[in-house]
């Protein structure tokens, strides 16, 4: 038996990281949480692989971007989450997949499921804007 994939959700809103944990553990994840940059590196250097990240484009300390390129430097595929589009240029240079608060299920799963298929980190969808 294989264990599930392993999705680490970082958001600075408690109620979206028991949202996006909740719709991922439903589709069989095994989810981990994060509220800022500080604690996302924490968590990848306890020695739990993480097979994906699920990241807030806006969190107060450390910017985003940065926090998607220290994933992307670990080969971790990374989706991005924001309610604000204007905000993810970095987002859209780096051809990173970006859902739009608020997303279904069906979106946040089928990001996932390119992110690993992909390869590579986050790799950007057709249809994503």
């Amino acid at each position: 038996m294989t264990q599930p994939k392993h999705v680490l959700a970082v958001d600075d809103s408690g109620v979206v990281r028991q949202v996006i944990a909740a719709m991922l553990q439903k589709d069989g994840y095994r989810v981990t949480t994060a509220k800022d940059g500080a604690s996302m590196r924490e968590r990848l250097q306890q020695g739990d692989p993480v097979d994906a990240i699920v990241l807030d484009v806006l969190m107060p300390g450390e910017p985003s971007d940065s926090l998607a390129r220290y994933a992307r430097a670990l080969g971790i595929p990374v989706v991005m989450i924001s309610g604000s589009l204007e905000t993810i240029t970095f987002a859209e240079i780096d051809g990173l997949q970006l859902l739009q608060k608020p997303f279904g299920f069906e979106e946040l799963t089928n990001a996932l499921t390119q992110a690993f298929e992909s390869g590579q980190y986050g790799q950007r969808s057709d249809n994503s804007n």
